[in-house]
């Protein structure tokens, strides 16, 4: 009789500890949820006044890109965003570029979307219709 009575109250207090975790974890989780929506958005600045770049990406062009491959890669940026509904391609794309010029070589502008989350963030807010 004891060793069933010690079952019981084992199962009760899994039971019970299994119910209170994920309320605990959806409050913590939901709390930095909205402090990293925060964070995506906000830019960090260098001293030269450029924005700092994620993982480590460090600037390879001081004067940035020749006019003619801004307009190349502002051209293709908008023709890849243009479908967005809500947002306005030309802003975004020029928000972006005016960033990523600094930091890669323009062949590899794809690797910059994926690399910088918060410019990307940053640059969709500000071109919001």
């Amino acid at each position: 009789m004891k060793q069933l009575t010690y079952y019981i109250i084992c199962g009760i207090c899994l039971l019970l500890a299994s119910c209170a975790a994920p309320s605990q974890e959806a409050k913590s989780s939901g709390n930095n949820n909205s402090s990293a929506s925060d964070d995506e958005t906000e830019l960090i600045f260098r001293k030269d006044g450029l924005p700092k770049a994620e993982k480590g990406i460090t600037i390879v062009s001081k004067d940035g890109w020749t006019n003619d491959q801004m307009d190349f890669q502002q051209r293709y940026c908008e023709s890849m965003f243009e479908q967005l509904d809500g947002y306005n391609a030309i802003a975004f794309c020029e928000c972006f570029l005016s960033k990523v010029q600094y930091y890669y070589e323009p062949i590899y502008v794809r690797e910059a979307y994926d690399d910088q989350k918060k410019w990307n963030a940053y640059c969709l807010n500000e071109s919001l219709e």
